[in-house]
Formats: C-alpha cells, structure tokens, sequence
C-alpha cells in the first residue's frame, strides 16, 4: 500500500478510462494529457494484455509520466501490482496533481475501484470514465461470452461515445438509448474527439471517503468476475521494417477473412518512411495514419499486437515475414 507521505498535500485525484478492445481509451488519454500540460503533472498508468505493450509508448508521446502493466490485466492481477504502479509513478516524477489509469479493454473496472476506494489517505477517486465505440458497442454490449464491456458501462460516471464520425446518425442515437437505460445517472457525452476538453472528464465527481454510494453505485457490493477474457488469445509479434505494399495487403485481407478479430494494433517502420505507422483495428474497421519521427535514440521496429480468438499466430508469422523488407 502506498505511504501517505507521497500524498503530503491531500489525496491526489485519480480519473480511471475503460472501454472495450478498440474503442478508443489511449486516444483520450492522450488529448487529456496534451490538454493539461503545463499546468498539471499528470502521471498515467496503462495496462495492455499483451507482452508487447504500445499503448504505454504512445501515451508517452504526449508528455506524461507512463508506468506500463503489460501481460495481465488489472482486474485479474494483484492488488499490489495496481498500488505498486503508483509508487513508481510517484517516485519517477514527484509530487503529482493527477493520476490516470488507462485499463485493458478486457478488464472489468470493479477491482479496480475496489482498490482505489482502498486508500483514500492517497487518492481521491475523480471519474469512471468508460469509452464506447459506436461502430461496434451494440454487438459489444449483447456479447455474453465478453461481459467486461457491459461492466465498463454500469460503473461509468461519464461514457464517451467514440467513432461518431464513421457510424450513422441512427447508430449512434440507438446507442444512447441503450446507454441510459443502462447507466441513468452517467453523463453521455456523444461529441467529435477532439471538441472533448478536459473539463468535461476531469474534475467532476469527488468521491468522500465516508460515503461509499456517492456516485449511486453501491462500492461495497460482493464483486463476482468469472474470468471469461482469459479464453481470448493474444498474437504479439516483433520484427523489422517492412515493405508497404505488402504490409497493406496482408492487413487487409486479414480483416476481409477473419471480422471476428476483437481488436489490431501496431507501430510499423515501413522501408524508407522517417515516421512510424500507427494502426488500430476493431473488427472489420482499421485505421493507419503516420505517427512522429523515429528517434536516434530508440530501436527502430515493427511490433504489432492482434486480440481475438482462434488466432493464427503460426501462419501470421510466416505471412509477415514475407511482408519484410528487402
């Protein structure tokens, strides 16, 4: 349990982002990290599932303070490793004005409040904020073998509706209905991603260590998770720069063959390109876009991380290595 003496000023609020595979949790965390620059420090706690974790570098990218818990999940490891999370944040950076904890897409967000409702000498629980996406939440919500997205929601004090842009008028407006039915007292917030200014997220909801059914959910309730992510499979491989063409092609006709795939993720060197590629994919929907620079000082690399089930991984390695630049 972390010393009271890293909180000398008071307890030190603590906004919590979960959301399921995709939908959009890092991209969040990095504009509220952009967006308080300067005039907070914020330190972040990213949680990935997979031995390669990319989640935890590109928040870094946006200025922050990152501690990563990669291969595992937060709901399903110790307590510990949670608290121990912070201590080193506290440790590397000082005295903080904010945390932020970004958790696995596959995680159920109950443990960790749990955990943190656990120390409030240290912490001041701020928000729940929980990530939807509206191509794919529907689906997402209805998964019975998955219900960690169904979770995410029921805990919230703010849900945040991503991927407006690409989904229809319609979508997103059954989306809303199913998201109050759900969660009533959650503020919805249902804007472009980059009109969300951190007011709206951080800052809002205080939790009073004394009143466990601040937010009208009930913190001492007997918390049951039967586990059912740990039968998702997770292809994590790392290799050098690839060709383009190639890379492309064989993303794309991975996700014309296999829709069923949860999630997609990597940072790509492509031959002959300064940038590294970022690409996200949730089902059959993938973005790329160019990232920044690579630096001299880090290894230059292709890591690309897969979630879903019935993975390939023995034919994918073979496939990408065909992808690799001569």
């Amino acid at each position: 349990m972390p010393d009271s003496s890293l909180a000398p000023h008071g307890p030190i609020p603590i906004t919590v982002v979960s959301g399921f595979l995709g939908a959009g949790k890092t991209s969040l965390v990095n504009r509220l990290v952009q967006a308080r620059a300067g005039a907070e420090r914020i330190g972040v706690v990213v949680n990935e599932a997979g031995e390669i974790g990319l989640d935890g570098e590109l928040l870094g990218d946006a200025g922050g303070e990152v501690v990563e818990i990669a291969d595992g999940c937060v709901c399903c490891t110790s307590q510990g490793e949670l608290l121990d999370a912070i201590t080193r944040l506290h440790r590397a950076a000082g005295r903080l004005d904010r945390i932020i904890v970004e958790t696995s897409g596959l995680a159920d967000p109950g443990p960790v409040l749990e955990t943190l409702t656990s120390i409030t000498h240290v912490l001041r629980l701020d928000t729940m904020v929980a990530v939807v996406d509206a191509l794919h939440a529907i689906d997402q919500l209805d998964r019975t073998e998955s219900p960690e997205a169904l979770q995410q929601v029921q805990l919230a004090t703010h849900i945040v509706v991503s991927k407006i842009d690409v989904a229809s008028e319609d979508a997103v407006g059954a989306l809303r209905e199913r998201l109050t039915a759900l969660n009533p007292d959650a503020q919805i917030i249902v804007a472009p991603r980059e009109s969300i200014g951190p007011e709206l997220l951080l800052d809002r909801f205080a939790m009073a260590a004394s009143d466990e059914n601040a937010d009208g959910h009930d913190h001492a309730h007997d918390h049951v998770h039967e586990h059912e992510h740990l039968a998702v499979e997770i292809f994590s491989h790392e290799l050098g720069d690839l060709d383009g063409v190639r890379f492309d092609g064989w993303l794309g006709g991975l996700v014309m063959m296999r829709p069923d795939l949860f999630r997609i993720k990597a940072i790509i060197a492509l031959a002959g390109e300064p940038r590294r590629q970022i690409v996200h994919g949730v089902q059959t929907y993938v973005e790329s876009a160019p990232g920044r620079e690579w630096r001299a000082d880090e290894r230059r690399c292709s890591r690309i991380v897969i979630i879903g089930k019935d993975l390939e991984g023995a034919a994918w390695r073979d496939e990408l290595a065909r992808c690799v630049s001569e």
